[in-house]
């Protein structure tokens, strides 16, 4: 969990007023929280990046790869050989893999959402990607704002995946039209047995 400070022991590190930290926060010069109460919060990380103490501490990359079949499974195996290659190339180190079989519409990949909570660490510097569809097949603007909003970087390695496309495409929409069913006649059955109560 990441030390949340209030903006009175934030302006004390900081030398400045609290006036200016809420200046600040509705710039966007620094990042905040807020409690249930709706009081600010200002993780110990953005103090750190405000005193330029970020670089000594943001050290790790994030390696995310996936699948959405066990048939795939030796592209998994190349696809994750790729990108270390990249890492390798362009020095980085410290690095922690995160790789699943999964469909990219399935949000509750068990290593996409340890990576999503390893992002809120302090030392997390960048994310490294083959496709941006390997994050997810639906939304990686999004996952990508995020990362930027917590001065992490997503590093994308190609733009758009050709081989193999067709195949997840079908499948993914496939599970998209399954789950929405599965929904759909859910609530349906849940009709009934209030009618039949």
């Amino acid at each position: 969990m990441i030390e949340q400070l209030s903006l009175s022991k934030a302006s004390k590190i900081l030398g400045v007023t609290p006036r200016l930290l809420r200046m600040w926060d509705a710039e966007g010069k620094i990042r905040t929280t807020r409690t249930l109460g709706g009081h600010r919060r200002i993780p110990l990380s953005e103090i750190e990046r405000v005193q330029g103490k970020e670089k000594n501490f943001r050290i790790v990359t994030l390696v995310y790869v996936r699948c959405s079949t066990n048939k795939q499974i030796d592209n998994l195996e190349r696809q994750l050989g790729r990108v270390l290659e990249y890492c390798a190339q362009n020095k980085y180190e410290n690095i922690e893999i995160y790789k699943e079989i999964g469909s990219g519409l399935n949000e509750k990949r068990k290593q996409f959402n340890k990576l999503l909570k390893r992002l809120n660490c302090s030392d997390v510097k960048r994310v490294v990607i083959e496709y941006k569809d390997r994050i997810s097949r639906f939304g990686f603007k999004t996952f990508e704002q995020f990362c930027t909003n917590l001065g992490i970087e997503v590093v994308v390695l190609n733009g758009s995946e050709a081989k193999e496309f067709e195949q997840e495409l079908t499948e993914d929409i496939i599970s998209l039209i399954a789950s929405y069913s599965g929904r759909l006649y859910g609530k349906r059955g849940g009709r009934k047995k209030k009618q039949n109560a």
